[in-house]
């Protein structure tokens, strides 16, 4: 079931966008740390604000585990912003209908990550949050 959908990533692109409707249900729910979208004219405009902001964006897929309901894509995600390049490593949780197409995609990746590198005072008052909270090493 997963494979129009990893062809889709391995040429994501504008002109891949037509072909949502041969994977996507129609009535698809988005989720990632930033966007959350219902439907697929929604999907369409997050992909599309996805391509307009990051340059070159290409996706490497690194491992797939699925059944018949269910699948669970590992990926790399290479983009340039502002004249830098950027990688993200991420899943996708993709739940399928009885027809094959998706109904659900979630994708889980680390959202603060682009922000230490893109807004510099965001990021230095992040890092010092975490070492705030974080957990600190038994001595």
């Amino acid at each position: 079931m997963t494979e129009k959908f990893i062809q889709f990533l391995e040429n994501f692109s504008s002109e891949t966008l037509e072909e949502l409707e041969s994977i996507y249900h129609e009535d698809i729910s988005y989720i990632d740390p930033i966007n959350k979208g219902q439907g697929i004219k929604h999907l369409r405009l997050i992909m599309q604000d996805l391509l307009k902001v990051f340059k070159n964006v290409k996706f490497e897929l690194l491992e797939i585990s699925e059944n018949k309901q269910l699948a669970f894509v590992c990926w790399n995600m290479t983009y340039k912003f502002r004249g830098k390049n950027y990688l993200i490593n991420g899943v996708s949780k993709l739940d399928f209908d009885d027809s094959g197409k998706i109904i659900k995609h979630e994708d889980y990746w680390d959202a603060s990550f682009p922000l230490y590198g893109t807004f510099p005072f965001l990021g230095l008052l992040m890092k010092g949050i975490k070492r705030l909270v974080s957990v600190k090493k038994p001595k």
